[in-house]
């Protein structure tokens, strides 16, 4: 019997000839080498459907793990498992690609990655559902150079690395790579990042 996977690859970019397709390569070659047990979710490759419906999202609260949408399911199930989560994909607008925020909203639910609870003064509180993932990590590419990113604001590190954390163990470690300047970069540049990426993940723990 295969063991489940303890690492989750959540890769979202629509060019499978793209770099950042490359890169996901290179981190699920090198999380495999260093004895992860990998899965991988390819967003656009599974033609994956980031909308949430307003059936979804009248039953927000209440779909839990039995999600109607059986790609979302297998995803959930996926989560139910994996210690680590790595993010790989472009920055577009400072911030997430829209198919990667459709997935947070249609995956991330109550009774999956959170709870909600009654505090001390009766008002409800999230409490982490995902308290099995103990590392998050983020790779990505930006157009931008970095101090144009960190004005910016960069939200979609915000979101993974602070929002997505929150539903993780209380010591969940955050990691992140991102590569500056993409569209300009050489290709030094680009092997270096690669192999930027592919030591920090075969080292990970």
């Amino acid at each position: 019997m295969t063991s489940a996977p303890d690492c989750l690859v959540i890769h979202a970019h629509p060019d499978p000839d793209s770099f950042n397709a490359t890169l996901r390569d290179v981190a699920v070659r090198a999380l495999e080498r260093g004895g992860h047990r990998v899965a991988v979710i390819d967003l656009y490759g599974q033609g994956y459907r980031p909308d949430m419906s307003a059936d979804e999202h009248r039953d927000y609260f209440s779909i839990g793990a039995d999600h109607p949408d059986p790609i979302t399911a297998s995803h959930i199930r996926l989560l139910s498992t994996a210690r680590t989560l790595v993010f790989v994909y472009p920055t577009w607008w400072a911030g997430l690609p829209a198919m990667l925020k459709g997935w947070l909203d249609r995956t991330l639910l109550p009774e999956v990655a959170f709870h909600l609870k009654a505090g001390p003064d009766g008002k409800e509180v999230v409490r982490p559902g995902l308290d099995q993932v103990t590392r998050l990590v983020g790779i990505t590419t930006y157009g931008s150079d970095r101090n144009d990113v960190r004005l910016l604001g960069d939200a979609g590190r915000r979101t993974i690395s602070r929002t997505v954390r929150m539903v993780c163990a209380r010591r969940c470690r955050t990691t992140w790579l991102g590569m500056h300047r993409l569209d300009t970069s050489t290709t030094e540049e680009r092997a270096e990042f690669m192999e930027q990426v592919y030591r920090t993940l075969w080292e990970l723990r």
